[in-house]
């Protein structure tokens, strides 16, 4: 072989070697990350059915789907989804037995969802189409710990409600309270609403308005069918600072 033979060989070969790479790079940079799609999204349905809900996509493969809206005649779902490149399978749903087939992109601070393949009309009407990423900075105000004292049968009582950025509600006593336990469910969470839901001792979700003053906390019943979610999480809170 000669010496040029030799220098082209050698020259394809980078040549090949870099688009190779080029093409990798490319890969990719095309493939989504579901890092962009966890998280809370909020999203307005128009029309005769007018109401908002809120969707999580949890890094555990849970997909929950809240309704916001006290006056909606529709109720949560709860399933399971999973992500394979740019398409979501949504699975596990107890309102019918067959798969649901996604395709999503996220664009800055919006979500969309493109049906592929699902035979359930309701679900895609509840999917697909655009989703609004949550602005934390709306509901950051009712986040920590906060006490307040609850009476029974004459006795005082203290009580702790915490609320952190993973949707999860405690509701804690500081005081043993007879006959009553710790309390631990999910919330989504809007500029003046919380929506209490996935609660093993109620039904339903639990609807109220929520204001901070300085110090304070102030829950407000809005809509509930459990009487004693209603008691527990209204009134009056004061901060608990960090130590």
């Amino acid at each position: 072989m000669s010496a040029m033979m030799f220098k082209n060989l050698v020259i394809t070969g980078i040549i090949l070697a870099g688009m190779i790479m080029i093409s990798s790079c490319d890969d990719k940079k095309n493939t989504p990350d579901p890092e962009n799609l966890y998280g809370s999204w909020t999203r307005t349905y128009t029309g005769t059915d007018a109401f908002s809900a809120q969707l999580n996509l949890l890094k555990s493969g849970d997909f929950e789907w809240i309704v916001l809206d006290t006056l909606s005649s529709h109720t949560n779902s709860l399933v399971k989804f999973e992500i394979t490149g740019n398409k979501m399978r949504v699975y596990n749903d107890p309102d019918i037995q067959e798969e649901g087939l996604y395709e999503w992109s996220v664009t800055g601070d919006i979500l969309t969802f493109t049906e592929l393949d699902d035979n359930f009309a309701p679900r895609v009407a509840a999917i697909a189409g655009t989703w609004n990423l949550t602005n934390p900075a709306g509901y950051a105000p009712v986040l920590g710990s906060w006490q307040k004292t609850v009476v029974e049968e004459g006795t005082s009582y203290r009580v702790k409600l915490t609320m952190d950025n993973e949707r999860l509600l405690k509701w804690e006593m500081i005081d043993p309270i007879p006959g009553h336990s710790n309390s631990s469910v999910s919330y989504a969470a809007t500029a003046g609403s919380i929506v209490i839901y996935n609660d093993p001792d109620c039904d339903g979700n639990g609807y109220f308005t929520w204001k901070v003053t300085g110090t304070e906390l102030t829950c407000t019943y809005l809509k509930d069918k459990c009487p004693a979610r209603t008691q527990s999480f209204s009134g009056t809170w004061t901060k608990l600072m960090s130590n």
